[in-house]
C-alpha cells in the first residue's frame, strides 16, 4: 500500500474522510438511506486506506532500525 501512494495523496484522503464525517455531523437528518450507505462505504474506503499506508510506514521504519 505504501508504494501505491504518496503522503500528499494520503493526507487528502484524511481530509476527506474528515469532510465526510463533518456532513455527517451537520446534517444527519438530510441524508437518505442510500446516501448514507454510499457516505459509510467511502469513509470505509478512505479511512482505510489512511490505517494501511500508516501502519506500513510504520512498519518500514521500525525494519530500519
Amino acid at each position: 500500500m505504501s508504494r501505491d501512494h504518496t503522503l500528499e495523496q494520503v493526507a487528502e484522503m484524511g481530509e476527506q474522510a474528515e469532510i465526510i464525517c463533518h456532513l455527517w455531523e451537520d446534517h444527519p437528518h438530510h441524508l437518505e438511506d442510500c446516501e448514507l450507505s454510499a457516505l459509510a462505504a467511502l469513509l470505509k474506503r478512505l479511512s482505510g486506506n489512511v490505517a494501511a499506508w500508516l501502519g506500513d510506514e510504520l512498519a518500514e521504519k521500525e525494519r530500519g532500525q
